[in-house]
């Protein structure tokens, strides 16, 4: 075993990849993912403010969160992922896809900037990774179809060139967060201390806009209790889960997993906001889950064979 000091908490011979058989790769990818799909309700039932500022705001309270989690790795854990160039590129990613899909979905509204930043993901991310299968094209396919069906009665409002335009950011920055953040180069460091180098970087980035934007409404309490739910449950919570995934699921199928935000987000829009869905809806609903099911089977390790054979670092045999 390898000193705490360089930030390795296991031997350079032993990869970072989850020993245990079965599905729990792609469930931590889906329940990071579902509490993804919860931002657009918490942000409604907030109170009025600059998408910057809430941005600022959330990024920097998830940076504190997560150096508390990381304190017991040491310092030397932490310096260690802080010095890896692909941790800088997630952070930066990261920074850059919470202003640019907030800007997409107030621009070209949620419907047009979910399809095209979430949609397009599974896509960039997996010629970036060049792991493209018949089989993973298939059920991306599926997946976007359904999509496309399930956000059908926001599409017929039109579109926005400016709004696409922040959506296309928005998936080449969410496209990068999650290929910077399975790259082979952090293989060797705890995730705790990797994930609090990353948002630290991100909350450096858009920490500007602490100084420049109104701040009000975090001393009220709808906005302390949104701000705290966004940190906790979608910062620290879902990247922690979405993370862990990426262990044993290669980048494109965490992407299309990810198509999952969407279909929570349209389903408590009808619960919890009070919003209706068409029949063509809900109907695409049923297709994006049974996509996601079918990737979720394709994702899952088969054997503790298969895991020595390097399933963690997205070899051939990922789909």
């Amino acid at each position: 075993m390898s000193s705490p000091a360089d930030g390795r908490l296991q031997s350079p011979r032993e990869p970072a990849v989850e020993t245990t058989v079965g599905p729990s790769g792609p469930v931590y990818v889906l329940v990071g993912a579902a509490l993804f799909g919860t931002i657009g309700t918490a942000r409604v039932l907030g109170p009025s403010a600059s998408e910057v500022s809430v941005s600022a705001v959330r990024m920097a309270l998830a940076a504190l969160l997560l150096l508390a989690l990381a304190a017991p790795y040491g310092a030397g854990s932490l310096g260690a992922a802080w010095r890896r160039p692909s941790v800088w590129v997630a952070g930066v990613a990261q920074a850059s896809f919470n202003v640019t899909f907030l800007s997409a979905v107030t621009t070209a509204g949620v419907a047009v900037g979910t399809l095209v930043a979430i949609g397009c993901t599974p896509i960039l991310t997996g010629l970036a990774s060049r792991q493209m299968s018949r089989a993973w094209l298939t059920a991306t396919g599926l997946a976007l179809v359904g999509l496309a069906a399930l956000l059908s009665q926001g599409l017929a409002d039109g579109v926005s060139l400016t709004g696409v335009a922040f959506a296309l950011g928005a998936s080449a920055s969410y496209a990068t967060f999650i290929v910077a953040s399975s790259a082979k180069g952090t293989a060797d460091l705890d995730m705790q201390p990797k994930l609090a180098a990353i948002f630290l970087v991100a909350a450096l980035c858009l920490s500007p806009a602490l100084v420049l934007s109104s701040l009000g409404w975090v001393a009220t309490g709808s906005g302390a209790a949104m701000v705290a739910y966004l940190a906790v449950a979608t910062t620290v919570l879902a990247y922690s889960l979405f993370n862990r995934g990426l262990r044993t699921v290669s980048p494109g199928n965490a992407a299309t997993l990810a198509l999952v935000e969407p279909l929570v987000a349209a389903l408590l829009g009808v619960v919890v906001v009070g919003e209706r869905l068409s029949a063509v809806s809900w109907v695409g609903a049923g297709v994006l889950l049974g996509a996601l099911l079918v990737m979720v089977r394709m994702s899952a390790p088969r054997g503790a064979s298969r895991q020595s054979a390097g399933v963690g670092h997205n070899r051939k045999s990922d789909l």
